[in-house]
């Protein structure tokens, strides 16, 4: 059964779709480790907690840092995709695993929430390395939602 050229130019292609898939779990995956993190420093409890320093990191600076670090790994993401089966592979959730860390690395929370005398290093060891019990967790959530979306997705 062939479409008529009306309905197949209508429909965005399957990359856009799966590329915009990537991006709102690894948005969703990085908000959920910066509130969380965020929530586990300040209160030394698992919650949520949205970083914010008064009158200079806000709550649309969090949304802005996500976004930026998880379009940083879309291109890779596409990459892999496309380089792979049009089903979900190993390889692919590897892929998908190691983006999702590395957003979670490059994106929000401002280390600045925590203090002012942050090196990159004390910035990669106390917010990311240390916070595997946070991460490894989210990181997992974020590569079993993106399987699960992209198996509805491919049915539709």
């Amino acid at each position: 059964m062939s479409l008529s050229p009306a309905v197949a130019a209508s429909d965005p292609p399957r990359p856009l779709l799966h590329a915009c898939l990537d991006l709102g779990v690894l948005l969703a995956a990085s908000i959920t480790f910066a509130c969380v993190l965020t929530a586990q420093l300040q209160t030394e409890r698992f919650g949520w907690a949205w970083p914010s320093i008064p009158y200079d990191y806000t709550r649309g600076d969090v949304w802005i840092h996500a976004l930026l670090a998880s379009l940083v790994v879309i291109p890779v993401l596409v990459l892999c995709r496309r380089a792979g089966a049009r089903r979900p592979s190993r390889w692919q959730d590897l892929a998908f695993a190691v983006a999702t860390l590395v957003v979670i690395r490059l994106g929000p929370p401002d280390a600045q929430v925590f203090g002012t005398t942050w090196t990159t290093w004390e910035i990669t060891a106390g917010l990311f390395l240390l916070q595997w019990p946070i991460g490894v967790p989210v990181t997992v959530a974020a590569v079993v939602l993106r399987r699960l979306l992209g198996t509805w997705m491919d049915r539709r």
